[in-house]
């Protein structure tokens, strides 16, 4: 049998909080809730409510698991960037996979355009409706590395190169 990367082994099994089992279209209706009025003061409570305590994350920049982590991501989120927003415009689940399609707006400086990133999270939960697994699906070469100014002009010619011929 094949071991999952974000499967735990048994020292790191952390035993969940009881609760009544939530199904994912509940779970999927509470993150939106959660992300879209994501508040750097409420943040730690909510995350709380939701993700498992050896939750396991992974972006095209992070990997990392333990909610008290997850946290410290998203503090670093509000810290770094100005007014950051979720939306999620599409959502749908089946079993214990969720998927979420959002669209990301944020202001590197306060007099600066809002920027936006589009994206799509892939969540899983355990039997009882704790979020396990959160990962987030988006292009970092569109929405990073083709802003730089070196980087991107290389990023651009390589993905030039690469296109077919149409």
């Amino acid at each position: 049998m094949t071991t999952h990367y974000y499967e735990l082994t048994a020292s790191q099994k952390v035993a969940p909080q009881a609760r009544p089992s939530q199904s994912i279209a509940e779970v999927l209706t509470t993150y939106q809730e959660m992300f879209e009025n994501l508040d750097p003061h409420t943040m730690a409570q909510h995350f709380s409510e939701v993700f498992a305590p050896q939750v396991y994350f992974k972006d095209p920049f992070n990997e990392i698991k333990g909610r008290a982590k997850l946290v410290g991501l998203f503090e670093h989120m509000f810290t770094t960037l100005h007014e950051p927003m979720f939306r999620i415009h599409h959502k749908a689940g089946s079993g214990n996979t969720g998927y979420l399609e959002w669209r990301f707006y944020f202001k590197l400086k306060p007099n600066q355009p809002v920027k936006q990133i589009n994206g799509m999270s892939k969540i899983v939960i355990d039997e009882q409706g704790w979020v396990i697994v959160h990962i987030d699906y988006w292009d970092s070469g569109e929405y990073v590395y083709h802003q730089v100014p070196v980087v991107g002009a290389l990023t651009r010619w390589v993905a030039k190169k690469l296109r077919a011929p149409l």
